[in-house]
């Protein structure tokens, strides 16, 4: 588990590789992990460690029907678009052309870690989402899953 909490905005080269934060790499090392999975997914590309993404998102697949639509449809488009990648020696992950596409990934990416995952999004995606995300929160008054008003 990554179990570091960081945001940065990092600017992508013209070879698609970003570099990690400082605290990202160093997380990556202790666990001594060099092999992320990314995928697509809800407008940004997703990155595990392995053991995290077999953990998180194959095993709790494996319990879904693969003959129920949502399931195929899940199937077909978040698997389909995962990609094993590795950090170079200057802690950089070069995301996919397919990925940065579908990602609408520009020059500039912001990377951050949200629970057991990194998350890169297009700079002004991120901006739209961050203030969706902020404004759907306060008008619930919405607590994390479980917690107790």
């Amino acid at each position: 588990m990554l179990n570091v909490r960081c945001q940065a905005h990092i600017k992508i080269d013209d070879k698609g590789r970003v570099q990690l934060p400082a605290s990202l790499r160093r997380a990556l090392e202790v666990n001594r992990k060099r092999d992320l999975v990314l995928a697509y997914h809800q407008g940004a590309v997703w990155g595990y460690m392995v053991d995290e993404w077999e953990q998180s998102v194959e095993e709790p697949a494996k319990l879904a029907s693969e003959f129920q639509q949502e399931s195929l449809d899940f199937a077909h488009a978040f698997f389909a678009t995962a990609q094993d990648v590795e950090l170079d020696r200057q802690g950089r992950v070069r995301i996919p052309p397919m990925l940065r596409e579908l990602a609408g990934l520009g020059r500039e990416v912001v990377v951050h870690s949200v629970l057991r995952r990194i998350e890169f999004w297009d700079k002004t995606a991120w901006d739209a989402r961050f203030k969706e995300a902020l404004a759907r929160v306060d008008e619930r008054r919405a607590r994390p899953v479980g917690e107790a008003e």
